[in-house]
């Protein structure tokens, strides 16, 4: 087993860093994972491998109960915005059903609006597209 994993080690260490974000951590990572995979008798494909280094790397910051936010990015997606004029427009021509489902879509994806509020995907997806199309042709009409 260890000779098939030892076959695609730039993989692992190009996932591991991945994972780690830093040289030494994902060298760890690596070597904890062929560790754990040794005496493994199962069928293992790369997707295996990727969740047992990752779970591996979860379970070292459980440990140690500390997590250094500079070694990752952290994206603050709520910031506050006003609308443009345009903007504006666009929202009013848009009907109320339509404003509602994109609404929806901030928070949840088309499989999660379909599943929790009984809507169905296409129909989401098309309103979606439709509005699309309402705002380019809004931008290409100001343009002229």
């Amino acid at each position: 087993m260890l000779q098939e994993l030892a076959k695609k080690d730039a993989l692992w260490r190009r996932i591991a860093f991945n994972i780690a974000r830093d040289k030494t951590t994902a060298d760890d990572l690596v070597q904890e994972m062929y560790i754990k995979l040794a005496d493994c008798n199962k069928e293992i494909n790369d997707f295996y491998v990727a969740i047992v280094m990752k779970n591996i790397f979860l379970d070292e910051i459980r440990k140690n109960k500390t997590v250094s936010l500079n070694e990752f990015d952290v994206v603050d997606n709520h910031k506050s915005f006003e609308l443009c004029d345009k903007e504006k427009k666009l929202l009013e021509s848009l009907k109320w059903w339509e404003k509602d489902l994109i609404e929806l879509t901030f928070d949840n994806s088309l499989h999660q609006i379909e599943r929790d509020y009984n809507i169905n995907y296409q129909f989401t997806r098309r309103v979606l597209i439709k509005a699309k199309n309402k705002w380019r042709d809004q931008k290409n009409n100001t343009k002229d």
